[in-house]
């Protein structure tokens, strides 16, 4: 049966807003030519031929949907009321112990799903050589499917006592209440026996070929054969992954070059106020670092605080400088900002010289009237150090 053009279908649900895509219908012989639709926006194209081998005449598919037909010879569905069982256990049941199965276990992969309705299973037995067989053709010609649907249920559901009956690209289709099967004359009998033919037409047929397409009844492409799952680490757009990741790199960049710019004005307007209150004391400061040497030398001047362990170790050791000699033993720093030490030499004339040297620089010192030398044969004497 040739199908409908997309002028030619009624507006029935055919026609519409939708998936756009490709629908392809496997042949029930290896190597044979298959059929195919084009899917735009919910409309079904006309009828065309493809024989495996050739070019692939579909174009580019990136992002849209492909959905394949698994000949009904070779994929029949059995429907089995759900009972009383929780439709995940009715599933469970029905894959683990599929009705009508003559081939082996091993051999076979089964597939199951709820029907529309959650009343009853769908599920179909097919050989693992034919499952492999059809993607092995289908990513020949460059297809990754979504979805693999038995043929027959392109059908509509029959009516108790009815078998619908129909053509899809050459093959005879046929569909009960209870099963989905390859329409042959000589098996209707058998299979559908004292039921009611009732053929579908095209228009019904066209309508449910796009319903087929949108909302697979049962997808073959489960368990092994189930479509990949897309990791995070194998994204198919890396260019766009890139981009994002350069565009978030420059957001931080800009984020970090703005805080800076902040901080740094922030900075700078702080330190120009401080140098502005110093200069109403001390008019000639000109940055920071003279604004604190003039507020220490005037603290020093005053003989108040102010003077830490910063200023007068400096001090000390400057001392102590021009005598190599001098060794200190002990250094103390005591909380009304005296700064103890226990100095030694080889003479006491060393000693009286870093004496000279901290008294010259305005430092208020104090030395043992007497020195004498230790055990060691060194002079030693505790001095403390504080500003005046």
């Amino acid at each position: 049966m040739a199908l409908r053009l997309k002028h030619d279908l009624p507006e029935d649900g055919v026609t519409g807003d939708g998936p756009e895509g490709l629908f392809v219908l496997l042949p029930e012989v290896p190597g044979g030519e298959w059929r195919y639709w084009h899917v735009d926006g919910g409309t079904l194209g006309s009828d065309h031929r493809f024989a495996p081998g050739h070019d692939a005449p579909w174009g580019d598919l990136e992002g849209m949907r492909v959905v394949a037909l698994a000949p009904a010879a070779l994929a029949p569905v059995r429907i089995a009321p759900r009972g009383e069982m929780p439709i995940a256990q009715a599933l469970s049941a029905t894959r683990l112990d599929p009705p009508g199965l003559r081939a082996p276990m091993a051999d076979t992969h089964i597939a199951v799903a709820a029907s529309a309705d959650g009343d009853a299973v769908l599920c179909s037995a097919v050989a693992k050589s034919d499952m492999d067989a059809w993607l092995g053709e289908l990513a020949t010609a460059g297809l990754n499917v979504d979805a693999l649907v038995p043929a027959a249920l392109a059908l509509p559901r029959a009516d108790a006592g009815t078998v619908a009956s129909g053509e899809l690209g050459g093959q005879a289709l046929a569909r009960t209440p209870s099963a989905a099967f390859a329409g042959e004359a000589d098996l209707l009998p058998a299979l559908a026996p004292g039921a009611d033919s009732v053929a579908v037409d095209e228009d019904r047929l066209a309508a449910r070929l796009v319903e087929t397409f949108r909302h697979p009844e049962l997808d073959l492409r489960q368990g092994a054969y189930a479509l990949p799952r897309v990791s995070y680490f194998r994204l198919p757009d890396w260019a766009q992954l890139a981009r994002m990741a350069a565009i978030l790199a420059l957001l931080v960049f800009l984020i970090f070059v703005v805080e800076t710019v902040k901080l740094n004005l922030d900075a700078n307007a702080r330190e120009d106020a401080a140098i502005e209150a110093a200069r109403a004391r001390f008019p000639g400061v000109g940055d920071l670092a003279g604004a604190e040497a003039e507020i220490r030398a005037e603290l020093l001047r005053r003989g108040v605080g102010g003077v830490a362990f910063a200023d007068s170790a400096p001090a000390v050791f400057a001392a102590m400088q021009p005598n190599p000699s001098i060794n200190l033993r002990n250094l103390n720093w005591r909380a009304d900002g005296t700064l103890a030490i226990r100095a030694a030499a080889p003479t006491d004339q060393a000693l009286n010289q870093m004496l000279i040297a901290l008294q010259r620089d305005g430092w208020q010192v104090t030395a043992p009237p007497q020195v004498a030398p230790d055990a060691s044969g060194s002079t030693v004497a505790d001095i403390t150090v504080r500003a005046p």
